[in-house]
Protein backbone atom coordinates (compact mmCIF):
# COMPACT_ATOMS: atom_id res chain seq x y z
CA UNK A 1 0.00 0.00 0.00
CA UNK A 2 0.70 3.96 -0.15
CA UNK A 3 2.01 5.24 3.01
CA UNK A 4 1.99 9.34 3.29
CA UNK A 5 4.97 10.11 5.27
CA UNK A 6 3.69 13.93 6.05
CA UNK A 7 0.75 15.70 4.92
CA UNK A 8 1.16 19.19 3.23
CA UNK A 9 -1.71 21.45 3.84
CA UNK A 10 -1.89 24.21 0.97
CA UNK A 11 -4.59 26.98 0.73
CA UNK A 12 -7.34 26.73 -1.57
CA UNK A 13 -7.86 29.82 -4.15
CA UNK A 14 -11.48 30.63 -3.47
CA UNK A 15 -10.89 30.92 0.87
CA UNK A 16 -14.49 29.44 2.11
CA UNK A 17 -13.87 31.77 5.55
CA UNK A 18 -10.85 33.45 7.04
CA UNK A 19 -9.62 30.39 8.47
CA UNK A 20 -8.73 29.28 4.91
CA UNK A 21 -6.70 32.14 3.77
CA UNK A 22 -3.08 32.21 4.70
CA UNK A 23 -1.13 33.72 7.65
CA UNK A 24 -1.16 37.66 8.47
CA UNK A 25 -3.90 38.39 5.71
CA UNK A 26 -6.85 40.29 5.67
CA UNK A 27 -9.41 40.44 2.99
CA UNK A 28 -12.87 41.98 1.78
CA UNK A 29 -15.77 40.17 1.61
CA UNK A 30 -19.49 41.69 0.73
CA UNK A 31 -18.37 44.23 3.55
CA UNK A 32 -16.78 41.43 6.02
CA UNK A 33 -13.18 42.53 6.88
CA UNK A 34 -11.55 38.57 7.07
CA UNK A 35 -8.62 38.39 8.98
CA UNK A 36 -6.04 35.33 9.77
CA UNK A 37 -2.86 36.65 11.97
CA UNK A 38 -0.47 34.88 14.13
CA UNK A 39 -0.21 37.69 16.30
CA UNK A 40 -2.95 39.58 18.93
CA UNK A 41 -4.25 42.51 17.67
CA UNK A 42 -4.08 45.88 19.34
CA UNK A 43 -4.98 48.04 16.46
CA UNK A 44 -5.67 48.48 12.69
CA UNK A 45 -6.28 50.61 9.85
CA UNK A 46 -6.06 50.67 6.30
CA UNK A 47 -7.78 52.35 3.09
CA UNK A 48 -10.65 50.99 1.17
CA UNK A 49 -9.81 51.01 -2.77
CA UNK A 50 -12.44 52.05 -4.81
CA UNK A 51 -15.45 52.76 -2.33
CA UNK A 52 -16.46 54.61 0.77
CA UNK A 53 -17.02 53.70 4.55
CA UNK A 54 -19.98 54.64 6.05
CA UNK A 55 -19.38 52.60 9.19
CA UNK A 56 -18.05 49.85 10.99
CA UNK A 57 -19.09 47.38 13.58
CA UNK A 58 -19.35 44.24 14.85
CA UNK A 59 -16.76 41.50 14.20
CA UNK A 60 -14.20 40.42 16.73
CA UNK A 61 -13.37 43.96 17.03
CA UNK A 62 -16.40 44.94 18.83
CA UNK A 63 -16.27 41.86 20.49
CA UNK A 64 -12.83 42.97 22.37
CA UNK A 65 -14.31 46.37 23.05
CA UNK A 66 -12.05 48.31 20.31
CA UNK A 67 -13.18 51.51 19.14
CA UNK A 68 -13.84 51.44 15.33
CA UNK A 69 -14.11 54.13 12.42
CA UNK A 70 -15.06 54.10 9.43
CA UNK A 71 -14.77 57.33 7.32
CA UNK A 72 -14.77 58.32 3.96
CA UNK A 73 -11.39 55.53 2.56
CA UNK A 74 -9.82 55.12 5.95
CA UNK A 75 -10.71 52.75 8.44
CA UNK A 76 -9.53 52.55 12.16
CA UNK A 77 -9.44 50.37 15.00
CA UNK A 78 -7.75 50.62 18.53
CA UNK A 79 -8.73 49.81 22.23
CA UNK A 80 -9.17 53.06 24.87
CA UNK A 81 -8.42 50.01 27.68
CA UNK A 82 -5.58 48.29 25.97
CA UNK A 83 -7.43 45.07 24.96
CA UNK A 84 -6.79 43.29 22.21
CA UNK A 85 -8.02 40.72 19.27
CA UNK A 86 -6.43 37.42 20.20
CA UNK A 87 -4.38 36.02 17.35
CA UNK A 88 -7.07 33.69 14.53
CA UNK A 89 -9.23 33.77 12.47
CA UNK A 90 -12.32 35.45 12.12
CA UNK A 91 -14.11 38.71 10.69
CA UNK A 92 -12.40 41.86 12.29
CA UNK A 93 -15.50 43.96 11.64
CA UNK A 94 -17.85 44.76 8.67
CA UNK A 95 -18.50 47.65 6.68
CA UNK A 96 -21.41 49.56 5.59
CA UNK A 97 -19.99 50.66 2.02
CA UNK A 98 -20.95 53.02 -0.81
CA UNK A 99 -19.58 52.14 -4.24
CA UNK A 100 -17.98 48.68 -5.39
CA UNK A 101 -14.98 48.26 -3.76
CA UNK A 102 -11.43 46.36 -5.49
CA UNK A 103 -9.34 45.56 -2.00
CA UNK A 104 -7.87 47.29 0.95
CA UNK A 105 -4.37 49.14 0.67
CA UNK A 106 -2.17 50.99 2.88
CA UNK A 107 -2.30 48.21 5.49
CA UNK A 108 -1.04 48.70 9.30
CA UNK A 109 -1.49 46.38 12.31
CA UNK A 110 0.42 46.44 15.77
CA UNK A 111 0.80 44.01 18.42
CA UNK A 112 -0.85 45.06 21.86
CA UNK A 113 2.34 47.03 22.80
CA UNK A 114 2.44 49.12 19.17
CA UNK A 115 4.87 47.33 17.68
CA UNK A 116 3.62 46.94 13.87
CA UNK A 117 3.20 43.21 12.08
CA UNK A 118 2.94 42.41 8.33
CA UNK A 119 -0.23 42.04 7.18
CA UNK A 120 -1.25 42.04 3.73
CA UNK A 121 -4.72 41.97 1.41
CA UNK A 122 -5.48 38.39 0.05
CA UNK A 123 -7.19 38.37 -3.17
CA UNK A 124 -7.50 34.77 -3.50
CA UNK A 125 -10.77 35.12 -1.73
CA UNK A 126 -14.49 34.75 -3.80
CA UNK A 127 -15.88 38.39 -3.42
CA UNK A 128 -18.14 37.77 -6.40
CA UNK A 129 -16.60 40.16 -8.04
CA UNK A 130 -14.45 40.48 -11.44
CA UNK A 131 -10.61 38.95 -10.95
CA UNK A 132 -8.75 41.47 -9.81
CA UNK A 133 -5.66 39.92 -9.82
CA UNK A 134 -4.02 38.79 -13.18
CA UNK A 135 -5.42 35.62 -15.18
CA UNK A 136 -4.01 32.35 -13.82
CA UNK A 137 -3.39 30.81 -16.92
CA UNK A 138 -0.26 27.95 -15.26
CA UNK A 139 0.71 26.74 -11.83
CA UNK A 140 3.38 29.49 -11.75
CA UNK A 141 0.31 32.21 -11.68
CA UNK A 142 -0.48 30.97 -8.04
CA UNK A 143 0.48 32.68 -5.03
CA UNK A 144 3.07 30.23 -3.67
CA UNK A 145 1.84 27.88 -1.46
CA UNK A 146 -1.47 27.60 -3.47
CA UNK A 147 -3.29 24.85 -5.37
CA UNK A 148 -6.30 25.12 -7.37
CA UNK A 149 -8.38 22.70 -9.27
CA UNK A 150 -9.21 23.46 -12.95
CA UNK A 151 -11.12 20.80 -14.54
CA UNK A 152 -9.84 17.15 -13.48
CA UNK A 153 -6.22 18.99 -13.33
CA UNK A 154 -5.08 20.21 -9.92
CA UNK A 155 -2.46 23.11 -9.88
CA UNK A 156 0.35 23.59 -7.87
CA UNK A 157 2.63 26.00 -6.49
CA UNK A 158 4.84 25.78 -3.10
CA UNK A 159 7.71 26.89 -1.44
CA UNK A 160 9.14 23.61 0.07
CA UNK A 161 9.20 19.96 -1.17
CA UNK A 162 6.05 18.06 -0.91
CA UNK A 163 6.37 14.73 1.41
CA UNK A 164 2.76 13.56 0.76
CA UNK A 165 -0.88 15.45 0.11
CA UNK A 166 -4.57 15.50 1.13
CA UNK A 167 -7.34 17.31 0.58
CA UNK A 168 -11.11 16.98 0.27
CA UNK A 169 -13.15 17.83 -2.55
CA UNK A 170 -16.30 19.86 -1.94
CA UNK A 171 -18.93 19.87 -4.87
Amino acid sequence: GFIVSSIFLFNFIVAQDACDMPDNTIHLNDGAVWYNVDTDIGGFQWTIDGATATSATGGDAAAAGFTTQAVGTTVLGFSFTGSSVPAGCGTLTNLALSGEPTGLSGIVFSDPLGQPFEVVYYEGGDDGGEDGGGDITEACDLPTNNILLDGGAVWYNVDTDIGGFQWTIDG
